[in-house]
Formats: structure tokens, sequence, C-alpha cells
């Protein structure tokens, strides 16, 4: 991998995790205990990157350097790069911004992406085409959600309003990615352009594929962004319209009109840069094109088309973008059972120093950190358990999260939830698809279905308080 460099993206605010990003950056959030930006790292070093530049908030900087160097293979070099908390920065801005230390061909991998993928897939890909840019994608994962549904058709399913799907056509004979849209893009009426259509009189769009967020980026497409500040997101905005302009012919004016050269200057300057005047090709690779004689296509050969993108299309394997609760509940679910292959460590689910009264039952789909305490009589099932967590007699728990330093008193029953850290569960509570956020304390007894419960803050006018949130109902509870 000695022609690429890595940058992974870790400045977003993980605003669609909330309660769970409220106190901790979304990279650093527990995945089968380690923290979530563990993965790309860790993807990255198995296919031989010495180096990785990591693109953080200025604001979370010092947690990175706190966890990471713990966690992470010491012989790495991580190059954090920070943005202003307010900058409002997408990842095309994050590449704009980190334009500098951009000399190769890029991996852009975001750090929520949970992969067993061999990297080297997507660079055979991206090398035999010379791709201007190749997309890694993924058959779009199942929830437990999803699974309860399938199960159980005339059972409402519970749906996450932020996820959408992307519509993607691929040509298998080539890999040439040939459309690319997110759902949230797309009017009622799907468009598709006449120059596709000409090559290609015949596509399948799928909506059955997610984009990854793991790309190979030409290094001259740093340098148009440096010059096109329009773009500001590589999913939103980058990906589709290099789809879109990658059988569109390069149009340049044959004939000037006179004009003075004041007129000419202040023309030029107006103008948006052109993509086509940075997608040169060297002299070699030129002409080994010319002389190819496969177009992929019942078409002529095209020797034109000096933008090309390509994927590669995941068979078989793990792939899941942790961007929603769902999905990270759903990642944590599975981590006990598939992190052994992920690393060549020695992988111990039970934390040795745990805590276990004998007559406890735990799964061997879970795992417990160092320092956890499980009193009498407790059950826990398909859960992933953080450090210095204390769990009281006849507590049950099952397909939760439970983060560090949390307190769960006896009685209590914790179903699908995530309990975040500090929190205090206080005697018999019931939770069911619940988040509890950063240092909340639940009162003994309580009863609770899909609701998200906050840490402790002060309103104005009022005293300390907790905020509920159920569904689309807001309550103050003083």
């Amino acid at each position: 991998m000695a022609e690429f460099q890595a940058v992974i993206m870790a400045a977003g605010t993980g605003s669609r995790m909330f309660p769970l990003t409220e106190r901790i950056p979304k990279a650093l959030l527990p995945v089968g205990n380690l923290p979530l930006i563990w993965y790309p790292i860790n993807l990255l070093d198995k296919a031989g990157f010495e180096e990785i530049i990591i693109v953080v908030l200025d604001s979370a900087l010092t947690r990175f350097h706190q966890l990471l160097p713990i966690v992470c293979n010491p012989r790495l070099k991580l190059d954090f790069v920070t943005i202003p908390d307010d900058a409002d920065m997408g990842t095309a801005d994050a590449l704009r911004y980190i334009k500098d230390k951009i000399e190769k061909d890029i991996f852009v991998v975001s750090c929520d992406l949970v992969t067993d993928i061999a990297l080297h897939h997507l660079a055979d890909i991206h090398r035999s085409h010379d791709s201007t840019v190749s997309a890694f994608l993924a058959p779009v994962p199942q929830t437990s959600a999803d699974r309860e549904f399938a199960n159980n058709p005339k059972a409402k399913k519970k749906t996450d309003n932020t996820d959408q799907y992307d519509y993607i056509s691929i040509d298998s004979r080539e890999s040439r990615l040939l459309f690319f849209a997110t759902e949230a893009d797309l009017d009622e009426i799907l468009v598709i352009r006449k120059p596709l259509l000409k090559r290609y009189p015949c596509i399948n769009i799928v909506k059955n594929l997610m984009d990854a967020h793991l790309y190979i980026i030409k290094k001259w497409i740093v340098d148009y962004l440096a010059e096109n500040k329009s773009i500001s997101s590589i999913k939103g905005e980058l990906i589709p319209f290099l789809v879109n302009k990658q059988f569109q012919k390069n149009k340049k004016a044959n004939k000037v009109d006179p004009k003075s050269v004041s007129t000419v200057v202040e023309e030029f300057s107006s103008i948006r840069p052109d993509i086509y005047d940075f997608a040169k090709e060297d002299d070699i690779m030129s002409y080994t094109r010319q002389l190819s004689s496969w177009s992929g296509t019942l078409t002529d050969i095209d020797h034109s088309n000096s933008i090309r993108c390509h994927a590669y299309v995941m068979e078989n394997g793990i792939c899941l973008r942790t961007n929603t609760i769902p999905l990270y509940v759903e990642a944590n679910r599975q981590i006990p059972k598939l992190l052994p292959g992920f690393t060549s460590k020695e992988i111990t689910l039970i934390h040795p120093l745990a805590t276990i009264k004998p007559k406890s039952q735990v799964g061997n789909d879970c795992m417990v950190d160092e320092s956890v305490s499980i009193g009498e009589k407790v059950s826990i099932k398909k859960s992933v358990i953080g450090k210095h967590t204390v769990i009281g007699e006849r507590v049950k728990i099952s397909n939760s999260v439970i983060m560090d330093h949390v307190t769960i008193m006896e009685g209590c029953n914790v179903q699908g939830s995530i309990i975040c850290t500090n929190a205090h569960i206080k005697k018999n509570v019931i939770l069911k698809d619940c988040q509890v956020g950063d240092s909340h304390t639940i009162s003994e007894g309580g009863l609770y279905f899909v609701t998200c419960l906050l840490l402790n803050m002060t309103l104005p006018g009022r005293h300390m308080c907790s905020v509920l949130l159920s569904g689309f109902i807001y309550g103050i509870l003083n």
C-alpha cells in the first residue's frame, strides 16, 4: 500500500446517536469495549499502513491522545489534524482542509466503519481501472428489529427515521459505478442522464447495497476540491458528481469571440474550475488506454473518459456503519463472536479481573470488561459490559450495551437498551429499548419503554431537572 495515504474522518458530532454522544465523541464510543475508531485504524494497520491522518474536532483531541495509545499498535504513527468545533465542515471540506498533507492517492475511511474487508480487493479495483474514485459497497445490514419483523410480519416494525437507502447501479463486467444517489437527494422522478443510457442501454438500480464510506480517491481530486469550494460532502455531493461526469464529454469552446483582455480575465475569474483540467493522465497511461480493445460495453470503444468511478462489492464478511443507535446496538451484539477475526491478539470475552458470583450466568455471546462486579442470580445474554460496572442481585440484561462505571441495583430488567457512563439504575427498574444518558439516575421501580433518559441539566428559570424524551413528546420532570 506504499502508493496510498490513509485518512480517517473522525470529526463528526454523531447527532444521530444522541444521547450516546452527548459527552463522548462518536469515534470513541465503545464497541466490544474498544473505541469505535479502533476498527478502521486496525483495518488500515493490517493492510500495511504505517501512518494514518485522523481528522478530529479541537475539543476532542485530548481524549483521542489519552485513549488511542492504549489500544492501538504503538508502531503506528497517528497524525491528528484538528478542525474548529464551530466550523461545520463536511467530509469533502475536511479533505480540502488537509490538502497540504496529501501527496498520493488516498484511502478515506469513516470512523464508524466496522468491517473485515481485505483492503487489497478495493486497491486492486482502483489499480486495474486507474479509477478516479473507487468505493466499497456492501449489502445493507439487518438489525435485531429487522429480523424480528421478518420473523413476524404482523408485528409493528421499529423504524429509525434517520435510516435512508442508497440507490446504486453497477456494471458487473467492469465494476463500473453507473448511478449513485441517496434517498434524501431523490425527487419523485428518477433522472437518468442520456449519455449514460447511450453507453449502457440497460442498467439495474438497486437499494440493497450501502455505501460503506470507504473510498480510494485520486490525489488530483483533492487538488480540484481545493479550487472548487462548492462541494462539501464526499458521499452526498462528490461521488454523485463524479459518477455523473463519467460519460459527459469535455466541452471546450473551439471558437473564442474576440474580446478585450480585461473582459477575458474578468470572465475567467468568475468561472468555476473545470474538473477536466485536473483529470490529466500521464502519457504512458493514456497510450495504454488508447491501445485497449475492450470497452466493457456493446458500444464503440471510448477513450475520452478521463473520469472513471468503480466499486468493490463485498459478498461475504461483516460490514456495519455504526451511525445510528440501532446499528450501534447491532455492532455490539455481533462483535463478541467477530472480534477474534479482527486481530491476531488473544481476545478474552470475560476479563480475568471481573468478579462473577457462582449462581450467575453470562452467555458466550457477551463481553465483560475488567473490574466488573456481578452479583448472585444475574442473567446476561448478548450484551457488552464496560469497566468498573456494578450489577446487583437478580438482574437480567439482554441485547444491551452497558458502558463504564455504571451501577445497576438488584431486581432490574434491561432489554435492548444502552446505558451510558456513570449512570445509576436503582432497584427494580425495567428498561426496554431505552437509552440512558451519561450520569443519569433512574429512581427505584421505574418502568420505561422506547425512551431516552438524559443526564441532569439546568434549564433557564428552573432547578436541576431531568429531561425525558419519548417518541416526539418532550416532558420536563421536576
